[in-house]
C-alpha cells in the first residue's frame, strides 16, 4: 500500500507517511539512559489513540489503493435508499388503505343488507296482518245471510229432469251459495251417466245456474232380457227393458258383469264401435241407415248388417271400400224390395259383382 499525505498546518507527519525515514534520521540520538518501567495505563493508551487519529485524518489524506466514496455519492445513495423506503412505505400504506376501504365497504354492505332485511321483514309482517284482516272480513261478509241461495236454475237438460240434477248436486235452497265448491257439485251431478259436462255459475248474491251437456243413446246392446243403451263413445248410459228405435249391436265381447250404467265398453269393442260409426255414416249418406236394425261385430273381417224391415242380411266383409259396398247394397235393396234374402258385397268389387241370394 502506498500512502500519499497532504501537508497540514501545525501538524507533524506520522510514521505512516513516506518521509518517515527522513524524520527519523533528523532526530538527535538520545543518550542511553536508564530504562523506565512502562506504565500499563489505560488513560495513556486512549491518549495515544487520539493523537494517532489527529495525525491521520482520512478526510484530508489520500490513501492509494483504498477507494474513497465521495460524500455526494454517499448522499445520493442515501437519498435513493430513503426514496425506495418511502416508496415501499407508500405502497404498503396504499395496500393497507385499500384493505381498509374494502373492509369498510364490506361492513357498509353488510349493514345495508341487514337494514334492508329488517325493512322487508317489517313490511311483510305489516302486509300479512293487513291481508289476514281483509280475508277475515271478506269471509265474514260472504257467510252472511245475504248470500243464501234463493233460486237454482238447470239449463240445457233434455233427458234428465231438473229435480234429478238439483238432487244430485247436493245444493239446497237457503244455504250459503259458497258452502259447496263448484268441483264438488260437478262431480256429484256427473254420477249420472247421461251427464257429460257440467258448468256452475253463481249469480251474486243468491242465484245458482247449472248448465249441463247430456250424452245421447245411439245404439243398444242386448243384455239378458233387457237392453243397455250406449252412445258413440261406448259409455253405457242406462239398462232398460224398453226397446228404442235404435240399431242393436250384437257379437260384442265386453264381460256381462261390466255392463252397468256409467261403465264403458272394453277396448276391443271400442275399436269395433269405431268401424260401426263409419259404416252407419256411409249408410246414412246413402239414405239406407234407417233400414238397418242390427249390426253384428263379432268378426272384424265380416261385419253384417240386418234389415228386419226388408228381411235382408247384408254381408260387408271388412270395412274397406265402404262407399262402393254400401252403394251396391242400396241398389239390390231397391231392386229386390220385399224379397227375403241375403246381399253379398264382401268381395273385391273391381273383380267380382255383388249379388243377391233369395231365401228359399
Amino acid at each position: 500500500m502506498i500512502i500519499v499525505a497532504k501537508k497540514q498546518k501545525n501538524t507533524e507527519l506520522n510514521f505512516l507517511y513516506l518521509d518517515d525515514e527522513k524524520q527519523e534520521n533528523k532526530k538527535p540520538k538520545k543518550t542511553k539512559s536508564r530504562a523506565k518501567p512502562k506504565k500499563n495505563n489505560r488513560a495513556g493508551n486512549i491518549k495515544s489513540a487520539q493523537e494517532d487519529t489527529e495525525k491521520f485524518n482520512f478526510d484530508n489524506e489520500i490513501v492509494i489503493g483504498v477507494t474513497k466514496i465521495p460524500k455526494e455519492k454517499e448522499s445520493n445513495k442515501n437519498k435513493i435508499q430513503t426514496k425506495s423506503v418511502n416508496k415501499n412505505k407508500k405502497k404498503s400504506n396504499a395496500v393497507n388503505n385499500k384493505k381498509q376501504q374494502t373492509k369498510s365497504k364490506k361492513n357498509t354492505k353488510i349493514k345495508n343488507k341487514k337494514s334492508r332485511k329488517n325493512i322487508i321483514i317489517k313490511g311483510l309482517i305489516k302486509w300479512t296482518i293487513l291481508l289476514s284482516a281483509l280475508i277475515a272480513s271478506f269471509i265474514f261478509f260472504i257467510m252472511s245471510p245475504l248470500f243464501n241461495i234463493a233460486e237454482i236454475n238447470v239449463i240445457n237438460n233434455e233427458k234428465i229432469s231438473n229435480d234429478t240434477i238439483i238432487s244430485l248436486s247436493g245444493v239446497k235452497i237457503g244455504e250459503n251459495i259458497y258452502k259447496t265448491s263448484s268441483s264438488t257439485i260437478t262431480k256429484n251431478i256427473k254420477q249420472n251417466a247421461y251427464i257429460e259436462t257440467v258448468e256452475i255459475q253463481r249469480k251474486i248474491p243468491n242465484k245458482l245456474n247449472i248448465t249441463v251437456k247430456e250424452r245421447k243413446a245411439t245404439y243398444m246392446l242386448e243384455y239378458a232380457n233387457s237392453y243397455a243403451y250406449i252412445n258413440n263413445q261406448g259409455y253405457i248410459l242406462e239398462i232398460s227393458q224398453e226397446k228404442l228405435s235404435l240399431p242393436i249391436i250384437v257379437g260384442y265381447t265386453t264381460n256381462q258383469d261390466n255392463i252397468k250404467a256409467g261403465n264403458r265398453l272394453e277396448n276391443d269393442d271400442l275399436e269395433r264401435l269405431e268401424m260401426v260409426l263409419k259404416i252407419m255414416d256411409v249408410a246414412n249418406g246413402n239414405e239406407i241407415g234407417n233400414l238397418i236394425d242390427r249390426i253384428n261385430i263379432q268378426d272384424k273381417q265380416n261385419y253384417t248388417l240386418i234389415s228386419e224391415q226388408e228381411k235382408k242380411t247384408i254381408y260387408l266383409g271388412n270395412a274397406s271400400d265402404l262407399s262402393n259396398k254400401i252403394l251396391h247394397a242400396k241398389a239390390i235393396l231397391i231392386e229386390e224390395k220385399g224379397v227375403e234374402g241375403e246381399i253379398f258385397v264382401n268381395m273385391d268389387l273391381s273383380k267380382q259383382n255383388a249379388f243377391f241370394r233369395q231365401k228359399i
